[in-house]
């Protein structure tokens, strides 16, 4: 359930094959969700079974991101990005799947909030590839309008839990907790 995560890992856009194995060791260890979200469908068509097997041997969740919704099984969870959130009138998918969200701003944490996510990711916190951060304070400010749990994204490390607890948060999230 999502109420006892901690770190969302997110992969890196490509993977080699020693990627992987990193990836799995965290998973076995650490990172308690992993949001599927690769550079292109033939990286996702290249992974996606591997990942769904790692998941069932750790019995740990894995969630797709929006950008592959044209290759996402049915009986996926879903983790939207910030513009197929605003598109949405309601949920995409059965409240029995988890569906995440990453948000930026209070009107995509209300949009989230109207269609019933289970999760947000709130980003970017730190300034991060040129995009400038948020910081702790607005972070705390766009948590309180959420309904559900949110995790830091943008320059997260694991020691950050602590900052994403202290301010409203229950973890945080980043493709680097992947190999930490």
């Amino acid at each position: 359930m999502i109420t006892e995560v901690n770190l969302i890992g997110i992969t890196p856009e490509v993977i080699r094959d020693e990627d992987f194995e990193n990836i799995k060791k965290s998973f076995e260890s650490r990172i308690d969700l992993i949001i599927l979200r690769f550079e292109t469908n033939k990286e996702f068509n290249k992974h996606h079974e591997n990942f769904v097997a790692l998941a069932k041997d750790v019995d740990k969740e894995l969630s797709i991101n929006s950008r592959h919704i044209d290759q996402i099984p049915k009986n996926s969870n879903l983790h939207l990005n910030s513009k197929d959130l605003l598109r949405l009138a309601q949920r995409p998918i059965s409240t029995s799947l988890l569906l995440g969200a990453s948000c930026h701003n209070e009107a995509e944490v209300k949009q989230a909030k109207k269609i019933g996510c289970d999760y947000l990711l709130i980003s970017p916190v730190y300034n991060t590839n040129g995009k400038e951060g948020i910081g702790w304070s607005h972070f705390k400010t766009l948590s309180a309008l959420s309904t559900c749990p949110c995790f830091a994204l943008g320059g997260m490390k694991k020691e950050n839990i602590k900052d994403s607890l202290e301010n409203g948060g229950q973890g945080v999230a980043g493709i680097s907790l992947m190999n930490d």
